[in-house]
């Protein structure tokens, strides 16, 4: 790792030394930079590929799929990769719906939560046969049975616990205490049981949960899977037969900046199976077929394996403070301003540089807020250089914006040897909207 104050920058799969600058899997950055523009979001299928696949591998043992959050970034061509793996997909809107659907995962291996289902949604996604719609309040419930009424269709649903579980996370991002507006709590979801039974067009498919994103706390995991395996022992007491047990995300991905090690996924997996270990659902599970843990990992999947390149604009020193100006900004990635989070910045010629002294890494938005880094030891750099952003593939092209008449930025996808563009630089006259209102035209 290449050290700076108490901040590292992780290892990686997929970016490399070669010669004193960066490489993307088998793709200088320089060359990406030259062919594409800046700044340029980068992504890796190697990478993709092998978080995917050691996730899996760490539930080995436990019937089970793994489903990708698609609000973590929905590129086409990252989802497309993922079908091609057997990823299921754990969708939030019928936007992402509609995207998993046209990427070729089947509606069968496709689940949907939410807090704020719109009809059109929820009859969408009736209308495809998705796996589970995922129910966060009994008025949802109400809604559900309804639309699939009026469409004289069944509706396999899902409750979505709210455990009370507190992940120790950003508080933004932890989802699963009293208090924050996702799920049902114990008492409701039981109540949401009862409405199920007596429904003859619904039919209780999945039990849910989801605590919260970046969890580096086992216990709360272990816990989290006890409880909601518990209730799902609970429902088929009742006389349901659910056959997805849904755990939601959570799976961490080291940044760089934390006080100590972020599990592992073979550890994470391992704290899930202790918590249906001891609710008694894994051997259900083993001895029932139909039975199968479902996990929804977004950021675990696709974050390390995207970087933003953006391009040193001006470095700018004032009597306390250096700043380098970068071409990105907080219109390609928000984190750091939303969350305060840390993202790597590295050189991509020479990356291995001492730092010099401190320095804000800010964009060129008028917002203070616009920045990558504050305060942070980083070496010499000068107009024209290019920086690295790393640990971007989750949260960031899927969460830019056009603001300050912004295009969005061109997506790449790195393949061995070969790069292919798979989302084109927006463009000012994209931006334009055409006054020529019809009140106009009378004037």
């Amino acid at each position: 790792m290449i050290r700076g104050s108490r901040c590292e920058v992780p290892p990686s799969p997929w970016i490399k030394e070669i010669n004193g600058q960066l490489w993307a899997e088998e793709v200088p950055f320089s060359s990406l930079a030259e062919r594409y523009g800046t700044p340029l979001y980068v992504y890796s299928a190697l990478a993709i590929r092998t978080a995917f696949q050691s996730i899996s591998q760490a539930l080995e043992g436990i019937p089970h799929f793994v489903a990708y959050a698609v609000k973590a970034n929905g590129n086409p061509t990252i989802l497309r990769l993922l079908a091609g793996l057997g990823a299921w997909a754990d969708t939030v809107s019928g936007g992402e719906l509609f995207w998993a659907h046209r990427a070729g995962i089947p509606a069968d291996h496709t689940l949907m939560s939410g807090v704020g289902k719109t009809e059109k949604e929820i009859e969408f996604a009736l209308r495809l046969g998705i796996r589970s719609l995922n129910i966060e309040s009994v008025e949802e419930l109400e809604v559900v049975q309804s639309v699939a009424s009026s469409l004289g269709c069944q509706a396999r649903v899902g409750v979505r616990l709210n455990p009370h579980i507190d992940p120790h996370t950003h508080p933004y991002i932890a989802t699963g205490i009293h208090g924050t507006k996702f799920g049902l709590e114990i008492e409701e979801a039981r109540e949401a049981l009862k409405q199920i039974s007596k429904s003859p067009i619904l039919t209780l498919e999945c039990i849910a949960s989801h605590i919260g994103s970046q969890i580096t706390e086992l216990d709360a995991i272990e816990e989290s899977a006890f409880l909601t395996s518990l209730f799902f022992e609970e429902a088929i007491k009742e006389g349901h037969t659910p056959h997805v047990l849904d755990l939601g995300g959570g799976w961490p991905l080291a940044y760089g900046d934390e006080e100590s090690s972020v599990p592992s996924h073979q550890a994470f997996g391992q704290a899930i199976r202790r918590g249906i270990e001891k609710s008694g659902w894994l051997e259900r599970a083993q001895k029932h077929k139909g039975l199968f843990l479902v996990v929804e990992p977004g950021r675990a999947i696709v974050g390390e394996g995207g970087a933003l390149l953006t391009r040193v604009l001006f470095v700018k020193r004032s009597p306390s403070k250096r700043f380098v100006i970068v071409d990105a900004a907080m219109t390609e990635l928000i984190r750091p301003a939303l969350y305060g989070a840390y993202h790597a910045v590295v050189p991509v010629i020479n990356p291995a540089r001492p730092p010099l002294d401190k320095a804000d890494i800010v964009g060129p938005v008028c917002e203070t807020g616009d920045f990558f880094a504050l305060n942070r030891p980083f070496p010499e750099v000068k107009r024209g250089e290019l920086l690295i952003l790393r640990s971007t593939g989750a949260y960031g092209a899927a969460m830019s914006s056009e603001y300050n008449g912004r295009p969005k930025a061109a997506e790449v996808m790195a393949d061995g040897s070969k790069a292919h563009l798979i989302r084109p630089r927006g463009k000012w006259e994209d931006l334009h909207v055409d006054p020529a209102w019809p009140f106009l035209a009378s004037e």
